[in-house]
């Protein structure tokens, strides 16, 4: 079944994105052999194994028999699980009978979401155990983002420019017969305009709150994160992540208050509620933003 390919896929997922978030807090490279945080003893590849080694080596090392931390399996499976979603989401059961340029759209667009995955599942680790979200992380993100949305538009306008000039009657929609094709290029290149736009408008809203709290209520990290998910979700999922993230970050810090854990004015990391509303919002975005419309109509 596609999911059971997702989860496979996405458990290694999980096992990459832990190594990115501790490689990033800890300033290590991204290359280079994984090795035991306690004996410094280089991981042999059988020790690697995303979930089974851990269970077979009963949470310790091999090699100095230290307790790993149960973070690696947890992220693996959750991983795991948010991929395998996203292959039942998107690629549809007939994916093996399309066209190569349906698959190749359909591919592109699963392995896009399974960036912003791994990306999101990064930042809210770093940014939760301390307060920091990489550039490392967030900054290359970003490029491979923009590169990735300017690649699909030119693709999507040159299949419907083959599509046209192929067809008898197609090619009189080509210019200088008709704008018609120029009309549809644009409306193609929606997710990389909508995108750029909303990357802007995210990057100032953030830039403000920055100025306006002097930084003690955001900071550069969230500026350069809400700048990725304005450039991925565009509008106006975008502004549902923004709006989601608020909605839990009260949620969440109403509640630690009530529990005695902070106090009114008391600052929280703002990271993980925007990387967990971007991760809702690939899933239920539409629904939640129907939802929304729908309210707001009525009243």
């Amino acid at each position: 079944m596609i999911w059971v390919s997702g989860l496979i896929i996405g458990i290694c997922l999980g096992s990459l994105t832990k190594a990115l978030a501790d490689r990033s807090l800890t300033k290590r490279t991204f290359w280079g052999r994984s090795y035991c945080e306690k004996c410094k003893k280089h991981l042999a590849w059988y020790d690697l194994f995303p979930v089974l080694s851990y269970i077979f080596l009963k949470g310790k090392c091999r090699y100095c028999k230290s307790k790993l931390s149960f973070e690696y399996p947890l992220s693996e499976v959750l991983m795991g699980l948010m991929v395998a979603g996203i292959f039942y989401k998107y690629v549809p059961l007939n994916f093996l009978e399309l066209g190569w340029h349906d698959q190749t759209l359909i591919v592109s667009s699963v392995l896009f979401y399974c960036l912003i995955l791994v990306v999101l599942a990064a930042v809210f680790i770093t940014d939760f155990k301390t307060g920091y979200i990489p550039d490392r992380i967030t900054y290359p993100s970003i490029w491979i983002s923009f590169v990735y949305l300017l690649g699909i538009s030119m693709f999507k306008v040159y299949l419907i420019y083959e599509a046209l000039k192929d067809s008898p009657v197609g090619k009189y929609l080509l210019p200088p017969h008709s704008n018609y094709f120029y009309t549809h290029a644009i409306d193609l290149s929606a997710p990389l305009f909508s995108g750029a736009l909303m990357a802007l408008v995210l990057g100032v809203f953030f830039y403000l709150l920055i100025l306006i709290t002097r930084g003690k209520g955001m900071g550069g990290g969230d500026l350069k994160l809400g700048v990725f998910l304005g450039l991925v979700f565009g509008f106006p999922y975008a502004l549902v992540v923004l709006m989601l993230s608020f909605l839990l970050g009260s949620v969440f810090g109403v509640g630690l208050i009530l529990a005695g854990k902070k106090k009114f004015g008391q600052t929280i990391p703002f990271g993980p509620f925007l990387s967990l509303a971007g991760i809702i919002s690939i899933f239920w975005g539409s629904q939640i933003l129907g939802w929304y419309l729908s309210l707001t109509l009525t009243y």
